[in-house]
């Protein structure tokens, strides 16, 4: 017999969602786990980073008093703040302590796992045998093979939080979501902030309209933005030398140009697992091999928490599914994700570039902007928009047609994005966006005047078909 029925390898967020399925089925579970339970996102991710907003948040707030009729200047001391964040995370860790998983059945084996066959790995040399695996270990920062980079001290998503002042000047190397999220932070924390980008633009995966809105309101909270123009070198000081010819420099540099799937040294070979460019490749069931499953990040190309999550679970459904059509696919098409700047940029489904390409001209757009929008001029936060894309019905056109895509970029967008992944998952016709009475003044009432554009009503511009 093997010593446990399943074995996870990784207890972050992904790896403790399987390791709670599988004991919550009565299985014999085993986590491994290198370093904390918990793993980036408790500890270097998620969490320190909105912890870390939330009080930029705040000072933010206290310095925009003037335009709604008080005065405050919020005096930031740095090592407090951090405080805070370490606090948080150290409450959110009890949901994840060793001694909470012990009294959840779930046996935590502390060290370097590495997997030695089909049913068996290492745990810093201790043998374990296994009847399932699921490896779920996760994903790191990506570190471009810039020149000079590795001769310069540099900050990345783990050491960024471990900071006890606060950065004159911070150079952020990568415009995406961590890039932008902590550029914002700490500007408004009070350092000089630059972040240079390769690409044209900021948050290169979002609609044109969203990377214009952050774009206007980062500039506009003096972040300086160096776009298209890609870092050739870096030397002392640190100094970011560019493409272009010019170079910038600052006091410390974040590192956040993306995540590498976390899977050299662990012997997956020898289990059957294939790598592609450092994913491990499974079926649309998240099989990896005979007895191997894969989930999170060291699998997909949606690196989410909350993607984690619904895959570890259904990894181990998978896993213990009896016959061989048994089990359920994964779809990532309805995922939504944040990026939780201010204002919040969320997004779930097509983009209006995905849906010319994928369904011509069929697909309409509906755009709502926050500019005319009772709830966003009340708050004076009129950056934000909501858009809709959908494709008509074959028969009963767009009443009856689907949504397949939605942005909303906002104070609320976060939230407001779960309604239209909802509506995508149980496959809800527009027509029933637009007939849903939301309250008055809210932020969601955008989305159903966005979706009674696509018939005429709610007055402003019509939908329109997407491309044009």
């Amino acid at each position: 017999m093997a010593d446990y029925e399943l074995v996870v390898l990784g207890a972050g967020a992904t790896g403790l969602a399987a390791a709670r399925t599988a004991r919550k089925a009565g299985r014999s579970v085993a986590l491994v786990e290198a370093d904390r339970p918990g793993g980036d996102c408790t500890h270097y991710g998620c969490v320190p980073s909105k912890a870390l907003l939330e009080t930029a948040r705040r000072v933010q707030a206290a310095r925009s008093g003037p335009q709604y009729g008080f005065s405050a200047e919020p005096m930031v001391d740095f090592p407090k703040v951090m405080d805070r964040v370490h606090r948080v995370i150290a409450d959110i860790e009890r949901d994840e302590s060793p001694e909470l998983l012990a009294r959840q059945g779930i046996d935590l084996l502390q060290g370097w796992g590495v997997v030695t066959g089909p049913h068996s790995l290492e745990v810093d040399g201790r043998a374990v045998t296994f009847d399932r695996l699921v490896v779920a270990s996760g994903s790191r920062a990506l570190v471009p093979p810039v020149e000079g980079l590795a001769d310069v001290p540099y900050l990345d998503n783990k050491t960024v939080f471990s900071l006890t002042a606060l950065p004159e000047h911070l150079l952020v190397l990568g415009g995406g979501p961590i890039g932008v999220e902590l550029a914002q932070a700490f500007r408004r924390l009070g350092a000089q902030v630059t972040v240079v980008e390769g690409a044209p633009t900021i948050l290169g995966r979002e609609e044109p309209e969203a990377q214009q809105a952050l774009t206007t309101v980062l500039e506009r909270e003096g972040v300086q933005l160096r776009t298209g123009a890609t870092v050739t070198r870096v030397s002392t000081g640190p100094v970011l030398h560019l493409s272009d010819g010019t170079s910038v420099s600052g006091s410390h540099l974040l590192v956040a140009v993306g995540r590498r799937a976390a899977t050299d040294g662990i012997g997956l070979e020898s289990a059957g697992v294939r790598l592609e460019k450092g994913l491990v490749v499974t079926d649309d069931k998240l099989r990896a091999a005979r007895t191997v499953w894969a989930a999170g990040d060291c699998t997909s190309r949606l690196q989410f928490t909350h993607v984690g999550d619904e895959q570890g679970r259904l990894a181990v459904k998978n896993a213990f599914a009896r016959g061989p059509f048994a089990g359920t696919a994964w779809d990532d098409e309805v995922v939504p994700w944040v990026t939780f700047t201010e204002p919040e940029v969320a997004h779930v489904g097509l983009t209006e570039e995905q849906a010319v390409a994928k369904h011509g001209d069929r697909a309409r757009v509906s755009f709502v902007s926050d500019a005319r929008g009772d709830r966003a001029r009340t708050a004076g936060e009129t950056d934000g928009f909501v858009k809709l894309i959908a494709v008509p019905a074959p028969v009963g056109g767009m009443l009856l047609g689907k949504l397949v895509g939605m942005t909303v970029v906002g104070p609320m967008a976060g939230e407001q994005i779960a309604e239209g992944a909802l509506a995508m998952r149980v496959g809800a016709i527009v027509g029933r966006l637009g007939q849903t009475i939301h309250a008055y003044p809210t932020w969601s009432l955008s989305t159903r005047v966005a979706a009674a554009r696509f018939f005429g009503a709610h007055g402003g511009t019509p939908a329109r078909k997407a491309g044009t």
